[in-house]
């Protein structure tokens, strides 16, 4: 009975060593799908003087289809579909 239970205290110190030891910080993909196709989302952001507009054409010149400015508001940001 007690080698179980010293086998058990090692096997949860190296449980939570091991857990406490792994990097949980994951970068997201700049690659986003919000459902509707759109599948690159840019690193600027909308504003009240950049809109769907301007949006739009930038994901053109990235020769995408379309673009908008989607997320949670106010950090809307410029998406393109293909």
């Amino acid at each position: 009975m007690n080698i179980r239970k010293t086998f058990v205290m090692f096997f949860v110190v190296v449980v939570l060593a091991t857990s406490s030891l792994s990097n949980s910080n994951v970068l997201a993909s700049p690659v986003v799908n919000y459902g509707d196709g759109y599948t690159y989302c840019s690193v600027r952001y909308c504003t009240k003087d950049w809109l769907d507009t301007e949006c739009e054409a930038e994901c053109k010149r990235r020769t995408y289809s379309t673009g908008a400015c989607l997320g949670p508001f106010p950090k809307l940001q410029c998406c393109c579909k293909k």
